[in-house]
């Protein structure tokens, strides 16, 4: 008796979904990624909705100034306040420091946590915590924690390049809302020294001298007016350079000390967790960082080769937040349900579908059935300085384009 073979359609769509999800990276046609791009191009006000990227996509203009100089900036995103972001991210800030060659920049200390991934040059990194002085030396490619309250100044030790650090700030006091305490004042319209508000009878006290004005010098810059980013002597930054430390080269387990835990790792120090010709991912995660563990994070860096794309995946227990590194060319897709044809948020078409539901049964045509759910193609053009936010369960892509490589 021959036998019989039965090939269920859902069974082959399985194994299609099983090798979709399982590629890291695949290749991509540069035609047809050109002529997505006329068409991105070329769509002007007729763009679906979708494809401005919001609320899931921001550009440079989303970022303010923090801090500016002649030497540098410190940029920091707006709030993550859409409705469809509050719950998940709308505690956390993303910020952006550039710094140029022999940049010297003045303590300070945030009420946040910061994560901190350098996206190129060179530093070194002082903390005052604990009644302990800790100096680092870090490079492209490093992941460091500063955790909250932690008395902390750097400078760019390069003579040509410019040092970048990417950061996502976690306050721990209001949600979504950061400060910046300095102990250096400025003058003019600079931010001013905290001690300046204090009494002198407290002031004198704290630093045991009989006359304000000792302590007043001591904290009043002379930095001509730069502010907080300023030109550092070839003095401070040979003496910061000297005392600094490597820290480790990514692996290890978060059992060390407190000051092992907070040494800079490198993501592209040691091999990848997945490669092939189209990209690598690099990762670390609290396993082997105990600041990451305790602040329930990890960091990724994904490198997509020029014409080559991630595959189709998503994440089930983590929201993500993308920060564009490299790349000028490229472009993210994403399926997304909450997000309507109209570019109105899932709640407020639930809102306006309950305005007209209540006005039939008012008229007695109630009782229709809900209409099926639909998925809307969220999808943005991004460049060095996008940030992209995927939440856990949205399949999405990103693809390099034609000029070169994406890295995020």
């Amino acid at each position: 008796m021959k036998s019989t073979v039965v090939r269920s359609p859902w069974l082959a769509l399985a194994l299609v979904l099983s090798l979709c999800l399982s590629l890291s990276f695949a290749s991509w046609d540069a035609e047809d990624e050109g002529r997505g791009s006329r068409r991105w191009q070329e769509g002007g006000d007729e763009r679906r909705s979708g494809e401005s990227g919001r609320p899931y996509h921001f550009g440079e203009e989303s970022f303010r100034e923090w801090a500016k100089s002649r030497h540098g900036h410190f940029k920091v995103l707006e709030r993550f306040d859409h409705e469809l972001l509050r719950g998940s991210i709308g505690d956390y800030r993303v910020a952006c420091l550039d710094a140029a060659p022999r940049a010297f920049l003045q303590p300070s200390h945030y009420d946040a946590d910061e994560i901190a991934f350098v996206r190129e040059g060179e530093g070194v990194l002082v903390l005052l915590r604990n009644g302990k002085r800790e100096s680092f030396c870090v490079r492209e490619g490093d992941v460091f924690v500063i955790p909250a309250g932690s008395i902390v100044y750097s400078a760019n030790t390069h003579r040509s390049k410019w040092f970048r650090v990417v950061m996502l700030l976690n306050p721990v006091s209001t949600p979504g809302s950061f400060q910046e305490f300095s102990p250096i004042g400025f003058g003019g319209e600079q931010p001013q020294s905290f001690f300046s508000v204090f009494s002198d009878e407290v002031i004198r006290a704290a630093f045991n001298t009989r006359q304000r004005e000792d302590v007043d010098r001591v904290f009043e810059t002379k930095s001509r007016g730069e502010g907080q980013i300023s030109e550092g002597s070839e003095e401070q930054i040979r003496e910061l350079s000297r005392s600094c430390s490597r820290g480790g080269r990514g692996g290890g387990g978060g059992s060390g000390s407190e000051k092992e835990d907070i040494q800079p790792r490198s993501l592209t120090g040691e091999k990848p967790r997945y490669s092939n010709k189209h990209g690598r991912f690099h990762q670390i995660t609290g396993d082997q960082c105990h600041h990451l563990r305790k602040l329930d994070m990890d960091v990724t860096l994904v490198n997509i080769t020029r014409g080559s794309m991630t595959a189709l995946r998503y994440t089930t227990r983590s929201t993500r937040i993308y920060i564009v590194v490299e790349g000028r060319d490229g472009y993210f897709e994403m399926a997304c349900p909450h997000v309507s044809s109209s570019g109105r948020s899932e709640r407020e078409e639930r809102g306006q579908e309950h305005g007209r539901r209540s006005e039939e049964e008012e008229h007695g045509h109630g009782g229709e059935q809900e209409k099926s759910r639909g998925y809307r193609q969220v999808r943005a053009q991004i460049k060095v300085g996008s940030v992209i936010v995927l939440p856990a369960g949205h399949p999405a892509t990103f693809v390099a384009g034609n000029e070169g490589n994406l890295a995020l």
